[in-house]
């Protein structure tokens, strides 16, 4: 250590203090703050003492500030005034040549020693100076004990001592770390030479007292360790432990280790970088806050409060866990570790001009927030103030997105009574996310849904974009890119983000279901989402016409690499005939033929033939081109073409016509654009088509290549086929979309070449999570990793699950889907989006049943089958309180050991008009729903109007007859909807607060006045409950 510097124990407001040693220059400097700008202070020299010898260890006086004491290397001790620079100094010789470790000052004028080990000398020596300093300190220090010039005590023969502490309270109690041994206290009051306590450690370096709490002592490690030890001076054995006061620890709950322990306190940047703890500091404002100082600058403070409690540190360590008589160990815990300065280990971030601190200090006063400061010197001697922070705000976010927080509000200027009164008071206040807009949208109002719109050739927005343009990013490196920039790189307002963190649910509430066509409107800000959704539509409507199932042979939602590669997505030993396993294949006697039934279907849908690459399955082709969205006929494509140009977009036109080989179209189309962009290609495109070739050629397209904007794949990509002539070197542009390039794979590549290609883009695709690749799996298993990665790289849970139910488990069961739709019906609850999760429910069992297929090859309908998913058990039954057997009147719901019927009773049978089942009752069909068909006891009565519960069963005779009667009265009052009205009136409402059951059209009438139940006696506010009321 190069420099130190120490506050003054008695400074105060108007005199602030401190002393700085410079150990290489050998000098000491008495300062006076003169200035604080918050940060850095302004100080005065008040005086100087530069005849210092050579040290390596000093102390500070706690009773005079102009007298210090240092250690030589020569085993001598000296003591220095720093008023008096001519003086010389009180030398107090060792008897053996060795360098002094420690040295420190009681408040007695005693001054302790401590030397490096040497055999057959004490390396302890404790020396009263008083006489030698009576003339200058004798209003300071009281009467002499000892006028000779031999140290009064010597302690530690043959050991080496490192640190050395004297407590305040008791000046006569030494503490002293023994090199390689331990920790002692020694008690000059005891003749005997021998150590009151004793704890057998290593870490005996840097020893530091709590000076508000002297109980409580630390110490460190040696050179290459950085763990931190507190301690409890109260621990020890029984009978020397009574010599520290009242409240030292009896013998039975004494203990033998450090009450708090900090394993790697300091954590290495590189492995040969491990730093050294240079000082351990107390501070002397507020207890329990102890700073530790490393050798690469690092200061970290530890504030540490009494509890019963376990720690909360990460760092904090219980070596003593397996003793029982942990009384006192446990009354200690970490509350925080303050990171005042921290040692940055990361080079991207690290400011190598920057110096770093070199020595530091507490300070007696507090901050101007009313925390613990901790005085700093740097090792351009710079001098800092770092005010610790306060302790910080507490934030639950909801699972409804409101984040309430307790804000930190300073009251230094309010009237403070006590000095826990300086410190910050708490404000609770409550943060609601926007459901009404995109949590990002006022960012770029006017951002279009095309993805080569979205981002520059570098991911950047162009906005933003301030590198030199290089290589266009693929695809998806731009859906990542701009995930990063919208989500991660930029920092919104807090109702931004916590719209952000609740995109989900606002998707949810706007009805983000299994509508594709208004699943794409409110993505809009997503290309890659509305493309996804685009493509599950077009599988959808195919699906529900029936168009890709021929004998028995279910091609729906198949992905090119399922149709091209006969991979339908389900186990080997499931293909087989009359399987009830698959879906996919059913009703057949001989062994599935794939060729046969793509052949089929493309007769059946028209699809055109292909002209541009000789096949061995043509036909798998054509169907592959069709599910993608690529195959064109002639007419399709000239009608594509001309609605591109339309908005504007005549390079991807140009591009379209370009790969379904009809140049002439493409060149139309650049020629029908008004930017320059289109006029150079379409020179470029004429001069291909015209077999000029020549260098002037080639020159102008390089010039051209150099001016096309790298934001626009399709021009690019028509410039490429100009330049090559090669569709397969096209393929290797990745910054073109993934369909296009799978469309022109299909038209352009070989059987042997497109297999690889479509295999290789397909595992990509699932190993990075592109959704683009959807085409390629379709929703089948395969679909499952790739949602997978895509969901742990976007956090789009939503998404996931709404697209693959689509087919899971109606073709394939998993259990990661059904994982993903049970924590989704989980965070639909949590937000208390109870009618948005029934809705998904009833429409994932909907798309989970079964569908018959028709018999012939006009496959227009299906025919639903039974659902996969099982629907959810029944959580509300309606018992009769006097059976306890349900009201419902199918027999199987009534159990055997219901009480007998009375012999009085008539019994009659009816026959139920859907089911078809029998049941016996004691009372005729037109009471039925009013009474319990097993005992025939009334339901309970309202409360208010004190008659029967109950609807009449509208499927027997009494029942409909009643029913006939309710709806004529309401023809004759108007309509349908008065109808529906008149009908709910008559149903039971149930208070789920007291249980009291009224008639639905009495609730109404009576809650639009009071708030509290009609029953006299019942204090439940049912109307204040919320959905407390329900109707059954």
């Amino acid at each position: 250590m190069e420099t130190a510097i120490r506050w003054s124990v008695k400074s105060s407001v108007e005199k602030q203090r401190f002393l700085l040693a410079d150990v290489t220059g050998r000098s000491f400097r008495h300062c006076k703050v003169e200035s604080y700008d918050g940060k850095n202070i302004q100080y005065d020299t008040i005086s100087v003492n530069r005849n210092v010898p050579a040290f390596r260890a000093f102390d500070w006086s706690p009773v005079n500030e102009n007298i210090l004491g240092v250690g030589e290397w020569s085993g001598s001790a000296s003591v220095l005034r720093l008023d008096d620079e001519q003086s010389s100094p009180l030398s107090l010789p060792a008897k053996s040549q060795r360098p002094v470790n420690a040295v420190a000052f009681a408040k007695t004028a005693l001054l302790v020693v401590g030397l490096e080990r040497v055999r057959n000398d004490t390396s302890l020596n404790i020396w009263d100076i008083q006489h030698r300093l009576l003339a200058s300190t004798s209003s300071h220090l009281p009467s002499p004990r000892n006028t000779s010039l031999d140290p009064i005590r010597r302690y530690a023969s043959s050991e080496g001592i490192t640190s050395i502490k004297v407590f305040c309270d008791q000046p006569d109690v030494i503490l002293a770390g023994v090199k390689g041994a331990c920790i002692r206290i020694y008690d000059l009051r005891e003749n005997t030479g021998n150590p009151i306590i004793q704890w057998p450690t290593t870490s005996i370096h840097n020893i530091a007292i709590d000076p508000l709490d002297e109980n409580f002592f630390a110490s460190s490690g040696t050179q290459k360790d950085t763990t931190i030890h507190i301690w409890d001076r109260r621990a020890g054995p029984a009978s020397s432990a009574v010599s520290l006061g009242s409240n030292s620890g009896s013998g039975h709950n004494a203990q033998s280790g450090p009450v708090l322990e900090y394993r790697r306190a300091f954590e290495a940047s590189t492995p040969s970088a491990q730093p050294q703890i240079w000082s351990l500091r107390y501070c002397r404002g507020q207890r329990g806050y102890l700073g530790a100082l490393a050798s690469n600058g690092d200061l970290r403070v530890f504030e540490t409060k009494h509890a019963h409690t376990s720690g909360v540190n990460e760092h904090e360590q219980s070596s003593w866990a397996n003793n029982s008589q942990a009384s006192i160990r446990t009354s200690l815990r970490t509350e925080r570790i303050h990171h005042i300065v921290p040692a940055l280990k990361n080079q991207k971030y690290r400011q190598e001009d920057t110096p770093r601190i070199v020595a530091f200090d507490f300070t007696n006063l507090a901050g101007p927030k009313g925390r613990p400061c901790a005085f700093t010197v740097r090792s351009d001697q710079r001098i800092e103030v770092h005010e610790l922070q306060g302790r910080p705000a507490v934030f639950a976010l909801s699972s409804k997105g409101q984040l309430i927080g307790s804000g930190m509000v300073s009251t230094l200027q309010s009237k403070a009574s006590t000095q826990d009164d300086i410190f910050a008071q708490s404000g609770l206040y409550n943060m609601q996310p926007s459901l009404n807009q995109h949590p990002l949208q006022s960012m770029d109002a006017s951002e279009p849904a095309d993805r080569s719109t979205i981002l520059n050739g570098n991911g950047v927005h162009k906005e933003h974009s301030t590198v030199e343009e290089t290589a266009p990013l693929s695809s998806r490196e731009k859906h990542e890119q701009w995930f990063e920039d919208r989500y991660l790189h930029q920092i919104p307002s807090v109702e931004k983000a916590l719209a952000s963190l609740n995109l989900s649910r606002r998707r949810c509430a706007q009805g983000y279901l299994f509508d594709c066509r208004k699943n794409m409107d409110l993505v809009a800000e997503d290309p890659w989402l509305q493309d996804m959704w685009a493509w599950i539509d077009r599988a959808k409507q195919l699906a529900i016409e029936g168009s890709l199932v021929v004998r028995g042979i279910d091609l729906s939602y198949l992905g090119v690499y399922n149709i091209w590669n006969v991979d339908l997505g389900i186990k080997t030993e499931t293909v087989c005939v009359g399987s009830e396993k698959s879906v996919r294949i059913s009703g057949m006697s001989d062994n599935p033929d794939i060729s046969y039934a793509v052949e089929a279907i493309c007769r059946s849908l028209e699809l055109p033939e292909l002209t541009s690459t000789e096949s061995s399955l043509p036909a798998h082709r054509r169907l592959c081109l069709h599910i993608c969205g690529f195959g064109f006929s002639s007419d399709e494509l000239n009608a594509t073409t001309e609605t591109l140009t339309s908005q504007g977009r005549h390079t991807k036109a140009a591009a379209l016509a370009l790969a379904h080989g009809d140049p002439k179209q493409a060149l139309a189309a650049l020629r029908s654009g008004s930017t320059s962009t289109h006029r150079e290609l379409s020179l470029a495109l004429a001069g291909y088509l015209a077999g000029t070739a020549d260098e002037d050629w080639t020159s102008t397209i390089a010039s051209i290549a150099i001016s096309i904007p790298s934001t626009d794949p399709y021009a690019l990509a028509v410039l490429a086929y100009v330049r090559t002539g090669s569709w397969p070197s096209i393929l290797s542009e990745t910054y073109l979309p993934l369909y296009y390039r799978i469309g022109i794979a299909l038209l352009h590549l070989p059987d042997a070449d497109l297999t690889t290609y479509i295999t290789t883009l397909t595992n990509e695709c699932i190993h990075h999570g592109d959704i683009e690749g959807l085409p390629l799996t379709g929703l089948s298993s395969q679909a499952v990793p790739l949602l997978q990665a895509y969901l742990l790289k976007y956090h789009d849970l939503q998404s996931a699950i709404l697209a693959i139910s689509h087919t899971s488990p109606r073709y394939f069961p998993s259990p990661l889907v059904d994982l993903w739709r049970a924590e989704y019906r989980s965070l639909l609850n949590a937000h208390r989006l109870f009618i948005p999760r029934v809705r998904f429910d009833v429409g994932a069992t909907k798309l989970s049943a079964t569908s018959s297929s028709p018999t012939n090859n006009n496959n227009h309908s299906t025919t639903t089958g039974k659902p996969a998913l099982a629907p959810p058990a029944k959580q509300v039954s309606l018992k009769c309180n006097n059976c306890d057997q349900s009201l419902d009147r199918n027999p199987a719901h009534i159990s055997t050991f219901a009480p007998p019927v009375p012999p009085s009773s008539t019994t009659t049978t009816t026959t139920h008009p859907t089911t078809g089942s029998s049941s016996s009752s004691i009372f005729a069909d037109h009471k039925s729903g009013t009474v319990c068909p097993k005992c025939g006891k009334h339901m309970p009565r309202c409360v208010i109007c004190m008659l029967w519960l109950g609807m009449p069963d509208p499927h027997t005779k009494g029942g409909a007859q009643a029913n006939a009667q309710a709806m004529q009265r309401n023809r004759e009052d108007g309509g349908a909807g008065k109808r529906a009205k008149e009908l709910m009136k008559d149903m039971v409402s149930v208070c789920r607060g007291c249980w009291h059951m009224m008639h639905v059209g009495h609730v109404e009438e009576w809650f639009a006045a009071n708030r509290e139940c009609p029953v006299p006696g019942c204090e439940c506010r049912c109307a204040d409950g919320g959905d407390a009321v329900m109707r059954v």
